[in-house]
């Protein structure tokens, strides 16, 4: 049998309320986004990136950049993000999708690796790994399971966020919880990027490192330190 097509999805647009155009700000000297990439494709479980925005014209620079720099792109509805992620599920013929966001620079390919192991070996419809910092966090799903979400989820709050259905009706599909690894179970920290403090604090997370392939116990350690420092001055 042929091993699963593996894809990560990520959903980037430029319109965020409280922060706009925070995906092509810079970190680690170059746009959010392509950071991002370039730090999930230390996935080994993934055979492809693929870049979903939308078809509003203030996107096209997301376009331009990902074209720029050969990132494979999709562009489907700004406000049905469910409907987006379906479609460019079914154009680049994803057995499995990786569910990830733009504003979350520091998302950990080993949870990515864990989360599609945990479909392929376990035979889940959709697993995440839980308490890990905001914004670390890998999530997958199938296929099938993407398609019967868009089936049965009508709420516009569904629909906006893709995998929340799972999360809310786990009896509807063989969801896979799992735990964090061993030290990095901090859900009290977070490094997702809504506003401009948390852009700053994410930027100087980053400078820290002169590599974005670090492993999360590093982020978490360095994250720590920062803190203390903050607290002593």
């Amino acid at each position: 049998m042929n091993k699963p097509r593996t894809v990560a999805i990520v959903q980037a647009r430029m319109g965020s309320r409280r922060l706009p155009g925070k995906v092509m700000m810079k970190i680690g000297r170059q746009p959010l986004l392509v950071y991002l990439v370039e730090r999930i494709s230390k996935a080994s479980a993934l055979d492809a990136i693929v870049v979903a925005t939308t078809t509003n014209p203030r996107d096209n620079i997301i376009i331009e950049e990902c074209e720029r720099r050969g990132i494979p792109n999709f562009r489907g509805s700004e406000d049905d993000v469910l409907s987006r992620y379906v479609s460019a599920a079914r154009a680049c013929e994803a057995d499995i999708i990786v569910r990830v966001t733009a504003d979350n620079p520091f998302t950990d390919p080993n949870s990515i690796n864990r989360v599609v192991d945990a479909i392929g070996s376990n035979g889940a419809g959709y697993a995440i790994e839980e308490n890990l910092p905001v914004g670390t966090t890998g999530e997958a799903l199938t296929w099938n399971a993407l398609a019967f979400i868009d089936s049965v989820a009508y709420s516009s709050h569904w629909r906006e966020h893709v995998t929340l259905y799972a999360k809310e009706n786990p009896q509807t599909l063989q969801c896979a919880f799992l735990d964090a690894r061993p030290g990095c179970n901090r859900p009290d920290l977070s490094f997702t990027i809504d506003d401009l403090p948390e852009y700053l604090y994410v930027r100087r997370i980053a400078e820290c490192f002169n590599t974005i392939d670090f492993g999360l116990k590093n982020l978490i350690e360095v994250a720590d330190e920062l803190l203390v420092r903050t607290v002593a001055v």
